[in-house]
């Protein structure tokens, strides 16, 4: 009984760690676009819900592990050139220097609406088709 509590405990404690992860950085902070659809979180919390077979599971923890670190990453790159464009501005720099820099953030938020789109294709392709409908309908709730 006492290893059951244990493991309990450390799964809870790791399934904690990785949702704090996957949470969107805020855009009212960021200045970044709010994004359009976020599904992984959902999923990882209904992983029991939509009955989730092993590999699937394996497929959320590993997904969970590498993503939201490279979304993260961009949007700090994203954040700093919108700081660095504000710093522009206020100099007054050239307008070249300025669209520049305008165009990098503009391509970043592309990147950033692309990466949650193509996260849903991807669990689009791991879940089965019924799964995915009872993901998105959880989602839009």
């Amino acid at each position: 009984m006492r290893s059951l509590l244990i493991a309990t405990t450390l799964t809870l404690g790791l399934s904690g760690a990785a949702m704090a992860q996957m949470q969107p950085s805020n855009p009212a902070e960021t200045g970044l676009s709010r994004p359009i659809i976020q599904l992984t979180g959902i999923l990882a919390k209904n992983m029991d819900v939509l009955g989730l077979n092993e590999d699937q599971r394996a497929d959320v923890k590993n997904w969970i592990s590498t993503m939201p670190t490279n979304r993260k990453a961009l949007e700090t790159e994203t954040v700093a050139l919108r700081a660095a464009l504000r710093q522009a501005i206020i100099e007054g720099r050239a307008t070249e220097d300025r669209q520049a820099l305008a165009d990098k953030i503009g391509a970043n938020e592309v990147r950033l609406v692309m990466m949650r789109s193509n996260c849903t294709d991807h669990w689009r392709s791991v879940l089965s088709e019924d799964q995915f409908a009872q993901l998105i309908e959880i989602a839009t709730k």
